[in-house]
């Protein structure tokens, strides 16, 4: 299928509600569809072989399990280091997203921290990194929005 391939509407179908709860069977989403079971069942596995799907957690509640800090940090890396660079940030737990940006930045690490002190930790290794030539951290105060699910429409919302 790859990136430019175009999904009917019966694939859009399945995957809201996949959207909404994956856990539902394939039985329970034929139904809500009207389709067969085995027809939900085959179009799942060739949206996961076609990597369309590419995996399956559970939304967990990250202040609960002490991830009480979140901050976004602005990284200047030296030219031509940026992907090094970017690898060995990748392998912390704490960088919950890494991205190549645009601006006075070239990166920008999105992290979650157990505290403080953990984000000071990871801001100091990051400067050691000899690739790494500054950073800019922002804490998070409030997150109003966060959602990791994919909207499944075909176009933005009015008003956007």
């Amino acid at each position: 299928m790859g990136r430019s391939s175009i999904l009917d509407p019966l694939d859009r179908a399945i995957l809201q509600e996949l959207n909404i709860d994956a856990r539902r069977s394939h039985r329970e989403i034929a139904a809500r569809l009207k389709v067969s079971a085995t027809t939900v069942g085959a179009r799942i596995e060739r949206l996961e072989r076609e990597e369309v799907i590419r995996g399956y957690v559970p939304l967990l509640d990250d202040e609960r399990l002490g991830w009480e800090l979140w901050a976004t940090i602005g990284i200047r890396i030296s030219k031509g280091k940026l992907r090094e660079a970017e690898e060995r940030l990748a392998r912390d737990p704490r960088a919950y997203a890494i991205y190549d940006v645009t601006g006075e930045f070239d990166a920008l690490v999105i992290g979650r921290f157990r505290d403080r002190r953990d984000l000071d930790r990871f801001v100091k290794h990051a400067l050691q990194d000899p690739n790494v030539e500054r950073t800019n951290t922002q804490v998070v105060l409030n997150r109003v929005k966060e959602d990791r699910r994919v909207p499944i429409g075909t176009s933005a919302p009015s008003g956007a």
